[in-house]
């Protein structure tokens, strides 16, 4: 890698990278600089560029890789098309750091990060939900054995009413996956990362999209549906009986040491909007967000709330704060002053789990990792 300053390239102008990308980038100038951005709508690059003052704007991303040759690209397009812009971009030399999730096929996500290793360039998916104070305290309390044996784990994240309207988050062939691997990705690698990464045993779970059918006229809000600062390009405009993701899973998660992760995830649900987890040990569980653990004193039941100081956390005050955690910590292991907090084998232990639960939905059973590693 070069001493001087890193070559940034984006590839999409949409809202992540308007919002996340882009601004955590400029936050570094020092370390490196945007040179271009490309989508396939080309004005939509040219309006980003002119945003945020980036000089290449193109139309086509391998044109731009084989022009600009950064060192690091962020992939920002909709799912179905992460995989093949990763790939495409190692090949072409590049470090990638792509949006979650970084796909919904184990084989082909396994595949990437060969291609990586045969490139000896890095490819890291944006989990960035790891970077809040409460998941790498909650990580540290278990690293340090305060939780003891971790055996039961529960997350719920759900949107009243959060459906996004931009992109093409209804349709299967460009988003792949609705809510479960939207929002519930997030949670589910910042769960499995606090347990201790255990490997994928099976999963067994369900979904559905019952209310984005009705074709409501309910009042909503962009913030809700992960758009705080407004959405970057055009309004969805789908119609209910266009809608083909879900909105709703919920499941269960078996692993290789025994423990179970149970799961509910939805972009629509007629209960009120939480985002909760719970993480269980022999010593001690944790709730978060409100960072209790129930634990025991002696002879007696105990909840324990500790002191958390977050005055030193960086970026508190801003939108996507752990984008900007995710890059700088990108950037640093690339200058070799840290390792990587996000690693290729557990971002491959999640997309197992992705993989396992839109197969045990569609085919309304079980499905062990077995089964998904020997699919071709």
């Amino acid at each position: 890698m070069n001493s001087g300053k890193f070559r940034v390239a984006i590839i999409s102008a949409g809202m992540i990278a308007n919002a996340a990308h882009i601004p955590a980038y400029r936050n570094m100038l020092d370390e490196l600089e945007v040179v271009a951005v490309c989508d396939i709508n080309e004005e939509a690059a040219r309006q980003t560029a002119a945003r945020h003052g980036i000089p290449g704007v193109y139309a086509d991303a391998e044109e731009m890789l084989l022009r600009e040759k950064p060192d690091l690209v962020s992939i920002c397009t909709s799912n179905a098309a992460h995989l093949p812009m990763a790939k495409l971009a190692l090949e072409c030399g590049a470090n990638v750091l792509c949006e979650k999730p970084l796909g919904t096929s184990y084989p082909d996500a396994l595949e990437a990060f060969e291609t990586a290793r045969r490139m000896d360039k890095i490819l890291v998916a944006c989990q960035s939900a790891r970077f809040t104070p409460e998941h790498l305290d909650a990580r540290s309390l278990a690293v340090d054995g305060a939780l003891g044996d971790v055996y039961f784990a529960e997350i719920n994240r759900v949107r009243r009413r959060g459906v996004p309207t931009w992109g093409n988050f209804h349709r299967k062939d460009i988003n792949l996956g609705g809510a479960f691997c939207d929002i519930g990705v997030h949670v589910l690698d910042a769960a499995v990362w606090i347990m201790g990464n255990p490997k994928i045993q099976s999963v067994t779970g369900a979904s559905g999209n019952r209310l984005t059918k009705k074709g409501e006229c309910l009042v909503t809000s962009l913030a809700e549906a992960g758009a705080p600062l407004g959405r970057f390009g055009a309004k969805c405009a789908y119609k209910p009986d266009e809608f083909e993701t879900e909105e709703f899973a919920a499941g269960s998660i078996r692993f290789e040491n025994g423990a179970l992760l149970n799961f509910k995830v939805a972009w629509a649900l007629n209960l009120p909007n939480s985002a909760s987890m719970s993480i269980v040990g022999d010593r001690a569980g944790l709730l978060l967000p409100e960072f209790k653990l129930i634990t025991a004193m002696g002879k007696y039941q105990a909840d324990v709330e500790p002191r958390r100081f977050n005055e030193e956390r960086p970026y508190r005050d801003k939108p996507f704060n752990g984008h900007w955690q995710l890059i700088e910590n990108v950037v640093n292991h690339l200058r070799g002053r840290e390792e990587l907090v996000i690693k290729p084998e557990e971002t491959l232990n999640v997309t197992a789990a992705i993989d396992a639960f839109y197969r045990s939905a569609e085919l309304k059973r079980e499905v062990t990792f077995a089964e998904i590693e020997a699919r071709p």
